[in-house]
């Protein structure tokens, strides 16, 4: 097992803060030293973890087995919940679910990069070195992720929401109709920035929280541009970005007139109607 989990996770507020005090500051981005009994309790508590080293077949096989254990409706109500919640973890599974809903097993396409090789087809970078996962962890309880088409980044998110112990009780889903409404109903040339301002009053946390909640949608293929192929219908291996912003693909393409995709929603959210 690359990613080790405990059965029955629970959140931890004093793990978490060890790992927020590790990068992050008031200032910003940093990297903090934090002590080895920190370390071992955060460690303990599955917010941090020690380097691993994995082969692409090893990782993709192991990704590949925990998505197939995993029901889309129940990532999906997770999704709804967090955005009256606030728990970014369960958050983030919607979108590394949608992004490895289609890919199937395959031998590495290798490209060499400085500290080892990528694969040409999922993206994976396979470094020579153990790898630090850290910074995954931390952008996954900060923000909700940010590397959601990063089969490391998915394993690292999907393994954890497996054995997560979850709320069984139902959030109101009023956060995410009221996303589905305005984003249905959006002028035909509104941007993500656009739709990101529109949704802000609806949805509680911050802008940044907010951003990766729609970009999670992109993933999955309800907030799909037509103008570019996205995880809901295949595995696109070539992912063309905009010359400028920072939002994900195929996110980064939608506009007002693409809508909302309603077999995607059905798939993910059945019985929700727009």
């Amino acid at each position: 097992m690359i990613i080790k989990t405990q059965p029955h996770w629970k959140p931890d507020k004093t793990a978490e803060r060890i790992l927020f005090a590790k990068f992050w500051s008031r200032q910003g981005w940093t990297y903090g030293r934090i002590s080895p009994d920190d370390y071992d309790y955060a460690k303990y508590a599955g917010y941090l973890f020690d380097r691993i080293k994995f082969t692409h077949d090893e990782l993709i096989d192991e990704l590949l087995a925990v998505r197939d254990r995993l029901d889309p409706t129940l990532v999906a109500q997770a999704f709804s919940d967090s955005l009256t919640t606030r728990r970014l973890d369960l958050r983030s599974a919607l979108g590394s679910f949608g992004a490895v809903l289609r890919l199937q097993k395959h031998d590495i396409d290798a490209r060499p990069i400085w500290n080892g090789c990528r694969c040409d087809i999922c993206q994976l970078s396979c470094p020579d070195e153990e790898e630090d996962i850290n910074v995954l962890s931390f952008e996954r309880f900060k923000w909700g992720g940010v590397r959601h088409d990063d089969p490391l980044y998915e394993l690292l998110d999907l393994s954890p929401f497996e054995a997560a112990d979850r709320d069984s009780s139902r959030q109101s889903r009023e956060p995410l109709l009221r996303i589905l409404d305005i984003a249905g109903n959006a002028p035909a040339d509104c941007s993500p920035n656009q739709l990101l301002k529109l949704i802000a009053p609806f949805v509680p946390g911050n802008a940044s929280e907010r951003r990766i909640a729609l970009q999670c949608l992109g993933y999955v293929g309800i907030l799909q541009p037509t103008s570019h192929p996205g995880f809901f219908d295949g595995y696109p291996t070539m992912r063309q970005h905009p010359g400028k912003g920072d939002w994900s693909y195929p996110f980064a393409w939608w506009r007002g007139s693409d809508g909302v995709n309603a077999k995607a929603l059905e798939f993910y959210f059945p019985g929700v109607k727009m």
